[in-house]
């Protein structure tokens, strides 16, 4: 068995974590009811300051979700949302079992797997991506009345 990922990995296939992060934000500034989750994508490989430097396109907007209109049930809103969010991945699923060739910063080509390590998001999206009920804890079966 492996000890690492890396290991894991076919021999000469380098491992490339992705990050993906995404928050609710208000779209208009005068009514403020306009919303929408832009949904960011990064790789980890890159250091936190080129990650987090507007110049250096560390981080891309790969997609914004609007938000639903009111009506919809909240099933139905946490469906569209997982829906989209699996459309805009689909294009890492190959990639991330077979590599794909990148022209690494050293001028050397690499062959890369891309696999999902980490999302960023808070409480409100946390729900939308498990389908857990707003108001209750996805970590434990204590019941709210008994906190």
């Amino acid at each position: 068995m492996a000890d690492t990922f890396q290991e894991s990995l076919p021999h000469g296939l380098t491992d490339v974590p992705v990050i993906l992060g995404s928050d609710k934000t208000m779209l208009s500034t005068l009514s403020g009811d306009k919303s929408a989750w832009p949904v960011y994508l990064s790789i980890s490989n890159l250091s936190k300051a080129k990650r987090r430097s507007v110049k250096s396109n560390g981080l891309i907007l790969i997609g914004l979700l609007p938000r639903c209109p009111n009506g919809p049930k909240t099933h139905t809103i946490k469906i569209a949302y997982q829906e989209s969010m699996a459309t805009m991945l689909r294009p890492l699923e190959e990639p991330a079992k077979s590599g794909i060739k990148v022209l690494y910063a050293d001028g050397r080509t690499h062959h890369a797997s891309p696999r999902i390590a980490l999302f960023l998001a808070d409480y409100p999206e946390q729900c939308n991506i498990t389908s857990v009920k707003y108001v209750w804890c996805p970590c434990c079966a204590i019941d709210s009345d008994d906190m």
